[in-house]
């Protein structure tokens, strides 16, 4: 949804950036741990291990160096410069690149408690702790709804030129070189689709190991190539992507699911998960689905809980659906759509729960408009890669 011209994506990472205290168009950046400056004596080093002109790092802090003759008071002397990779440091204000961007850089902290910031993969923070790692791998799902006005989405999608692109830029997240499995399901409680015959091995997913980009798009391909038979369409009014994911993952015996894997569910529908207008009583025709949706806080809990064995950080989502917030009309039933409504039926509707669901989620989450055309599908998946998932594999600390 938007507010203003700003999309929620786009919102949440501005509010990561203030919550890092952040300065747009300032490039000097003052570091401090509560009343401590960072990088001047009796104070925490730079994420560099770097100090003030005339003092060490020792243990995480700036001391006095017995072999300088600086005066720390004003800096002047002979001694270190106080420059690292993590930038400089001249009269005790950082001019480096730390904390400059949540997605690219690691990001000062003043909390010295549990909750102390993740940082960077490999980047020990300024408290002393245990470096973060972030993910190292991911598990892929992609729920697919599987009428037939979703054909057009579920080939660009498919395309073997967007979906290696997709794989090439899931594989350079955080460090590169990430350990991932892909598989896909409907929005109708199929299980997982495309095998045996898209691709060798006993499992219900496509893996990196043994594979390149190339190989794992022609699976990808091949598995969403059945969907033409219509075999997995939902009863019009009862598609459920995100309760079909969840009732799939929670329970399911087959290994999909790593503990030490970033979680990321991804739900591409032209309507919403047991929306509202589609139950009895939900419209002008007097039809609708005779399943109650589930809510959406059980059905976060039953994925943080069950799925995810407590690990609210390892769960991440990306939604290509109608924008609740665009009125586009509604169809002779009285239906709500984001777009392409001609007064008899609409393309899209409303994907209220859905886009709710990602709120949920918090910077864990990210939201297209399939509004956009078919080839908002891949574009959105590649994007959301490259910004939240990239930043929630980073945030992610994957039990021991």
């Amino acid at each position: 949804m938007r507010l203003g011209s700003c999309p929620i994506h786009l919102l949440g990472g501005l509010a990561l950036a203030f919550s890092l205290g952040l300065a747009c168009g300032d490039d000097t950046v003052q570091e401090t741990q509560g009343e401590c400056a960072v990088g001047s004596v009796g104070c925490p080093c730079t994420s560099g291990g770097a100090c003030d002109a005339g003092l060490l790092c020792q243990g995480g802090t700036c001391v006095n160096d017995p072999q300088d003759t600086t005066d720390t008071a004003t800096g002047t002397g002979s001694g270190s410069t106080g420059s690292s990779s993590g930038g400089e440091t001249m009269g005790g204000t950082s001019t480096g690149t730390t904390g400059t961007s949540a997605a690219t850089s690691e990001p000062s902290t003043s909390d010295t408690g549990s909750d102390t910031l993740k940082l960077d993969v490999g980047v020990e923070t300024t408290t002393g702790d245990p470096p973060v790692m972030g993910c190292t791998k991911i598990d892929m799902l992609f729920v697919l709804d599987g009428s037939g006005s979703m054909a057009e989405e579920r080939s660009a999608l498919a395309g073997i030129g967007a979906f290696t692109s997709i794989v090439n830029t899931l594989e350079g997240i955080g460090d590169g070189g990430i350990d991932y499995r892909i598989a896909i399901t409907t929005d109708n409680d199929n299980g997982y689709i495309g095998h045996p015959g898209c691709w060798d091995g006993p499992d219900p997913w496509i893996a990196s190991e043994g594979n390149d980009a190339a190989a794992v798009a022609a699976a990808f391909n091949c598995a969403v190539a059945t969907f033409g038979t219509n075999t997995y369409e939902a009863p019009v009014g009862c598609e459920h992507v995100l309760n079909s994911a969840v009732d799939l993952l929670d329970g399911d015996n087959s290994g999909f699911v790593r503990d030490d894997a970033l979680l990321v569910i991804v739900l591409v529908t032209d309507v919403d998960d047991y929306g509202a207008y589609d139950q009895q009583g939900g419209n002008n025709c007097g039809i609708g689905c005779q399943t109650p949706p589930t809510a959406l806080a059980e059905l976060h809990g039953r994925l943080v809980d069950d799925v995810k064995m407590g690990e609210v950080d390892g769960l991440a989502a990306i939604v290509v659906a109608g924008d609740p917030s665009q009125n586009a009309g509604q169809n002779f039933c009285g239906q709500p759509g984001s777009c392409g409504c001609d007064g008899l039926d609409c393309a899209v509707f409303h994907a209220t729960r859905l886009y709710e669901f990602i709120g949920l989620l918090g910077m864990n989450g990210y939201v297209g408009d399939i509004c956009d055309g078919p080839q908002s599908v891949p574009s959105t998946v590649e994007t959301a890669l490259t910004t939240n998932i990239n930043i929630a594999c980073e945030m992610f600390d994957p039990p021991s």
